[in-house]
């Protein structure tokens, strides 16, 4: 396997893709701050990297989020983002950018929300009809960590949109366990990527109760042998 098929992993789940620091909260309030975290990511094929996963959260100047992911090895780099809104404790993607250097070879995506026309549009212009709630590639783990910090637990559901559909992701609650981690022993809830009956992909990720739901730590196992994993490193 060349690096260019082990990267959709990194998209399909970490796209799915390692956590946010938020404050402490009661089930009826929620507060987000700005962090900085950092996650050692682990390919293993034919072709076997290591690489550093950078993940932040900012608030911009106009009182939005940004929401950024930047992966980087000696072979390749992709930086994803997502510009957003969060009401109460609902998130409202505006913007979402992705872009993959591979050997030089790039590939960009781009999408924008018109949330008053109920709309996205693509890099192309094509126009996606928003259902309810909808989530972009990145964002949709901001609302996931929201979700868990607000009390929910069980199944989790979220319509994605993608660069030319709209796609449901579903998570269903595993357990809760202790990841060894850098940061010492973290308690973690433990939810299940559910791909359906016939999936040859098997994605678990674990997320921090001692840090308001950060992600700690994400492992997929594909049919074939091939895995990919990250794990938190530095929290800040």
């Amino acid at each position: 396997m060349n690096i260019k098929q082990a990267l959709p992993a990194y998209k399909s789940v970490i796209a799915i893709s390692c956590g946010l620091l938020l404050s402490s909260i009661s089930l009826s309030s929620y507060a987000i701050e700005a962090y900085q975290a950092t996650y050692a990511a682990n390919f293993k094929s034919k072709i076997s990297f290591n690489g550093t996963l950078k993940r932040s959260l900012s608030k911009t100047a106009d009182g939005q989020w940004l929401f950024e992911d930047n992966i980087s090895s000696l072979l390749a780099s992709i930086t994803e983002s997502s510009q957003l809104k969060i009401n109460q404790a609902n998130v409202q993607p505006v913007k979402y950018h992705y872009l993959r250097k591979i050997f030089g070879k790039k590939k960009k995506r781009d999408i924008s929300f018109d949330w008053a026309a109920k709309q996205a549009v693509n890099r192309d212009n094509k126009v996606i009809q928003l259902p309810e709630h909808s989530q972009d590639r990145l964002s949709y783990q901001l609302q996931l960590q929201l979700d868990l910090q607000q009390g929910k637990r069980g199944n989790f559901s979220y319509p994605v949109i993608k660069s030319n559909s709209v796609d449901i992701l579903k998570f269903i609650e595993v357990g809760t366990e202790y990841v060894s981690t850098p940061l010492g022993k973290i308690k973690s809830i433990k939810l299940k990527l559910d791909r359906g009956s016939n999936a040859k992909r098997e994605t678990f990720i674990w997320f921090s109760l001692q840090h308001n739901f950060i992600i700690t730590q994400l492992q997929q196992t594909e049919s074939n042998g091939k895995f990919y994993s990250i794990i938190l490193n530095k929290l800040s």
